[in-house]
């Protein structure tokens, strides 16, 4: 990560901590699907990718979740801050939680996933590309 910009971000507590390198451009995507909206307490998951991977600083109290055949979800065990999303065995590619990050990310949307479980009583008004869960999964052009 030599003479590029680190982001670090952590739980509530500090127990778990990580960095990385944000990529160029847009890079938050809100997940609508009910699982992430159950996870992070009614809302979309604001998903976030570094450029290079998740590097954990400090995690003692990381603990996976397996919440489907599809990803695992990490968490803190103190605090109980809902952190990332990846895929099963997925070394470091994880979806981050931008509310772990400090407000300055300077990160924004790119786009919608998961729209067609969004439920009606919340709204963006941003005008952002959205994706169906079945164009997530590949399934749908």
């Amino acid at each position: 990560m030599t003479g590029t910009r680190t982001i670090t971000g952590q739980c509530l507590c500090g127990a778990v901590a990580f960095e990385g390198t944000p990529p160029e451009g847009p890079s938050i995507r809100p997940c609508h699907c009910g699982q992430c909206r159950r996870w992070g307490g009614g809302g979309p998951f604001m998903a976030f990718h570094f450029a290079d991977g998740v590097t954990v600083t400090r995690g003692e109290a990381l603990t996976w979740f397996a919440s489907s055949k599809e990803g695992e979800r990490g968490f803190c065990a103190r605090c109980g801050s809902s952190l990332f999303w990846r895929r099963p065995g997925e070394p470091r590619d994880w979806a981050v939680n931008v509310s772990a990050l400090p407000e300055d990310h300077g990160q924004q949307i790119s786009e919608h996933i998961w729209v067609d479980d969004q439920p009606a009583w919340y709204g963006f008004t941003d005008e952002r590309p959205r994706r169906t869960a079945a164009q997530c999964l590949g399934e749908e052009p």
